[in-house]
């Protein structure tokens, strides 16, 4: 028997409490006694990434939690890395018994080091885990940002053009005037940040008995030696096979693998009709997180610059 269309059918009824019967159901099918808790990124809003205003609105998630066993739909394609620890341990210090993730589509860079941090990763067929090498942001947000490690590659690239290449060093003097030696030393930090909190968690939970193995996955995510490319699309065979994670591959014929992503489509669709960044839901709690962009700041705020301002105009509690 063919599965049926979902996305097309979640447009009309979407209302928070078909979402939150379908955590009901997920709950039963995962653990009787477990409590599920969703995060979902706006995948078209440039505000959607893990910060530190997350904290109140995933708090409420926790404190309405009945269980020490603890289940996490994370879709979300990364962040601020201390705000993803934050949540992490948020997590870890309400669920004693276990934590895991469950991944319907993407958990990239920021969101990839929260779901580290878990017992053990569910994995819908289709979803992705990605590198944790930190971005350097190179513009007001929500612009562009550029691998940390592509500053210190360049300066690399430089040296061997002028030692082994034999480069008149002259040549390079104008690029070398744009480098600023406190911009190298932040990506140098930025990255072993990365790969500390990754060894760190993945030694405490994950891979606990596996210590070397947990150095091994740091050092590969963290470096962008072996995946070049942020986007890089880190699949479940790969994540058991190469990275030899605690994973699980949910079954997409089964009950489970339907309610997640009817779960997932319709919390994307509702935040696509609220402009939401963010939907924190549970089996009993909806809030969704609306965030503008901070004008320029004037000579009278002295507010600081780059700074998203955080508008929850659509918070709900049901």
């Amino acid at each position: 028997m063919p599965a049926r269309p979902i996305f097309r059918d979640v447009i009309d009824p979407n209302s928070v409490a078909v979402r939150q019967g379908l955590v009901a159901k997920i709950q039963q099918e995962l653990a009787p006694h477990g409590s599920l808790l969703t995060y979902t990124a706006n995948p078209g809003h440039p505000f959607a990434f893990i910060m530190s205003q997350d904290t109140p609105l995933f708090e409420d998630l926790l404190r309405d939690a009945d269980s020490k066993v603890g289940y996490l739909m994370l879709n979300s394609p990364g962040g601020d890395p201390n705000a993803s620890e934050k949540l992490l341990i948020m997590c870890r210090e309400r669920f004693t018994d276990g934590f895991f993730v469950i991944v319907p589509n993407y958990a990239k860079s920021a969101a990839t080091m929260l779901a580290l941090g878990s017992d053990k990763i569910f994995m819908g067929y289709l979803a992705e885990l990605g590198p944790v090498d930190p971005q350097l942001q190179v513009s007001s947000l929500p612009g562009p940002s550029l691998p940390a490690r592509s500053f210190i590659d360049g300066l690399e690239n430089i040296r061997k053009r002028v030692k082994e290449d034999g480069d008149p060093v002259q040549m390079y003097f104008p690029m070398l005037s744009q480098i600023r030696p406190e911009i190298i030393a932040i990506c140098q930090s930025a990255i072993e940040d990365s790969r500390s909190f990754a060894e760190k968690w993945l030694k405490k939970y994950m891979l606990k008995d596996n210590p070397k193995q947990a150095e091994q996955v740091a050092e590969w995510l963290s470096t962008g030696k072996k995946y070049r490319s942020h986007g890089k699309v880190i699949g479940f065979q790969e994540a058991k096979d190469v990275l030899k994670l605690n994973v699980r591959e949910i079954d997409k014929e089964s009950e489970l693998w339907e309610h997640i992503w009817e779960l997932y489509v319709r919390s994307i669709q509702q935040l696509q009709i609220s402009h939401g960044a963010k939907l924190f839901e549970s089996e009993r709690v909806s809030l969704t997180m609306n965030i503008e962009a901070s004008p320029s700041p004037s000579r009278e705020t002295q507010q600081p610059p780059h700074q998203p301002s955080q508008r929850p105009q659509q918070l709900h509690a049901t």
